[in-house]
């Protein structure tokens, strides 16, 4: 038997190998303050663990004095690959819990953790006591519940950490615009919702842009949604020239982007001649010419800026006060779109004014025809000797809260809301019940109803034509339809499908303020149209303005070459008509001759 001594070194050896078992989560951590200890425990020259549980070999090598790694340094590499063979062995080798090799003065024990490996022991000149051998074998049973333990862990931790970067890449992939890989109207939101909570505090004031592409639908239409594609990118890449540390740029909607600028000034007046020299940069930048395959072009944009901090409301949360400051900034935009495009525009009380009113109209459009509120006023079409050839529908409208309001300022609410669809067609009703009431009437070849884009491009507009003429018994020559060039552009494959359909069945379609804003000419030649109204921009003071001379007479020969009608709208006075009297123009029209008119005067002037 051991003596007393021999007991106690044996069971310090356990002790001290067991309490660095299981220390640190961390396997390699935890094994090299094992090793470290088993080393001066056991006097071993070297202790390796290698890891056959994963399928991989798994080499934790002893720190030196030295605080250098090593491996079996004394051996040559060939031997050291027949031991990691010969530690393989004994590791399929059923119950055996250790076995040693010896090779010139050293001793290789090896020693099965359970489940997991094999612990290389390394000894100089003398062997290990086999009764430490014995008691060093439950020891590694706890080890190898601590190796798994450790593994088990780290697996964890790397399911997490890869969990972790997968969620917080969707997070950052949804902040993103996948066209531009700017950030989107989500990411922009935060960042306005961060930014204007410090400008409280640092009283720094920022502003954002928002700028919409003047005309956008051209490119999409005449090149292609590739090449318009392409133009947001390069837009995006532009814009971005602007934007400083801090600052935010987003891609918000089809053709539109906000900027976002932090800390302009903290004087008022200043930051806002800085924002006008942002906005000029901007403008600069979107109107350099654009080269893609071949197809160069210039672009411009709509520009709304909107200062904040605004006055603290307390009414209002910070994400509502966002969400006002961007509204805002939008309704600069619009104020911009609807006046010549191309330009910037702050927002001021004015523009909030007229966004309530707008409002407003909309609000007393939605019962307008129930009401009774609306009229057809008829605009007669002349000849050169003043004889009545048609006429045009004109909508009037008075409201007793808002009384009367200009088609210019409903119509473009009603397009926007979808109401125009109703009011289109109460129209249209209107003109056939006229046209059905003068019967045949020699004076009146027919009378043109504008139809505006959101109605032109309706599934049911055609169908709702055809069948209003019919329940009327109406002639389809005796109504015509007025489009804009806005509304060819928008879609010129369905405008030309729809215009085709309709010529078919006798309804004439017209062109109106042709050469207002858009370039007709490349798509003329493909419109079935039987008539061109030249805008009257070109007509007021023609006799006076030579420039318009050149436009309105080339408009007049491409009708000649295109065999198409030719009408002229705004002759206000006896010199404009002269001067137009000796062209080729099929009518004319404008207060010279007749104003609008309501239905029974018009049908009174049919009489006489």
């Amino acid at each position: 038997m051991y003596s007393t001594d021999r007991a106690l070194q044996i069971i310090s050896i356990q002790h001290e190998l067991v309490m660095n078992i299981g220390l640190d989560l961390k396997l390699e951590k935890m094994l090299n303050t094992f090793m470290q200890r088993a080393l001066q425990r056991l006097s071993l020259s070297s202790v390796v663990l290698m890891d056959f549980n994963q399928c991989e070999l798994t080499e934790t090598p002893k720190t030196h004095s030295d605080g250098n790694l090593y491996c079996y340094p004394q051996l040559s590499s060939d031997y050291k690959r027949k031991l990691v063979e010969d530690a393989k062995s004994f590791y399929y080798q059923g119950e055996v819990a250790y076995s040693c090799i010896s090779k010139q003065s050293c001793h290789y024990y090896f020693l099965k953790v359970p489940q997991f490996g094999v612990l290389i022991l390394e000894r100089y000149a003398t062997e290990i006591d086999e009764v430490i051998l014995a008691a060093l074998e439950p020891l590694l049973i706890k080890l190898s519940a601590s190796c798994k333990a450790c593994q088990e862990h780290q697996n964890l931790i790397k399911e997490i950490e890869a969990r972790k970067f997968a969620e917080e890449l969707l997070i950052e992939q949804s902040m993103l615009d996948p066209l531009t890989n700017l950030a989107n109207r989500k990411k922009f939101n935060l960042d306005l919702l961060k930014t204007l909570s410090s400008s409280f505090t640092t009283k720094n004031i920022g502003a954002i842009f928002i700028l919409d592409l003047d005309r956008f639908k051209v490119i999409n239409n005449t090149l292609g949604h590739a090449v318009g594609d392409d133009v947001i990118k390069i837009v995006g890449k532009r814009l971005q020239e602007c934007m400083r540390p801090g600052d935010t740029l987003a891609r918000i909607g089809g053709d539109e982007f906000v900027l976002l600028v932090v800390e302009l000034s903290v004087d008022y007046s200043i930051a806002i001649e800085k924002a006008k020299k942002i906005a000029k940069k901007l403008a600069a930048l979107i109107a350099s010419p654009i080269n893609i395959d071949g197809n160069i072009f210039s672009i411009s944009a709509s520009t709304g800026i909107n200062m904040f901090p605004v006055e603290a409301d307390s009414v209002l949360s910070a994400r509502q006060q966002v969400d006002v400051i961007v509204q805002n900034a939008e309704k600069a935009m619009n104020a911009v779109k609807q006046a010549n495009r191309n330009g910037y525009s702050f927002y001021n009380k004015q523009l909030q004014s007229s966004s309530e009113r707008k409002t407003q109209i909309e609000k007393y459009l939605k019962t307008a025809i129930q009401n009774d509120e609306f009229e057809v006023y008829y605009q007669p079409l002349v000849a050169v000797d003043g004889k009545v050839l048609g006429a045009e529908a004109l909508l009037r409208w008075s409201n007793q809260s808002l009384g009367r309001v200009g088609p210019d300022e409903f119509i473009p609410i009603a397009e926007e809301s979808g109401l125009i669809l109703d009011i289109g067609s109460w129209v249209l009703e209107q003109v056939c019940q006229i046209l059905s009431s003068v019967g045949s009437n020699d004076a009146l070849k027919y009378i043109s109803v504008n139809v505006s884009p959101r109605q032109f491009i309706h599934h049911n507009f055609v169908d709702s034509l055809l069948s209003a003429l019919n329940r009327y018994c109406i002639n389809s020559r005796q109504v015509r339809v007025e489009v804009t060039e806005g509304v060819v552009i928008d879609n010129i494959d369905l405008t030309i499908q729809k215009m085709k359909y309709l010529k078919d069945k006798g309804v004439v379609t017209m062109l109106d303020d042709f050469g207002s804003g858009y370039s007709s000419l490349s798509y003329l030649h493909q419109l079935p149209l039987q008539t061109i109204k030249i805008d009257r921009s070109f007509i007021t003071d023609i006799d006076q303005t030579s420039k318009n001379h050149v436009i309105v007479d080339s408009i007049i020969d491409i009708c000649e070459h295109f065999s198409l009608e030719c009408i002229v709208e705004g002759v206000e006075n006896s010199d404009e008509f002269a001067y137009l009297a000796t062209k080729n123009i099929t009518a004319y029209q404008g207060y010279y001759f007749h104003r609008p008119m309501p239905k029974y005067d018009f049908i009174t002037l049919l009489e006489h």
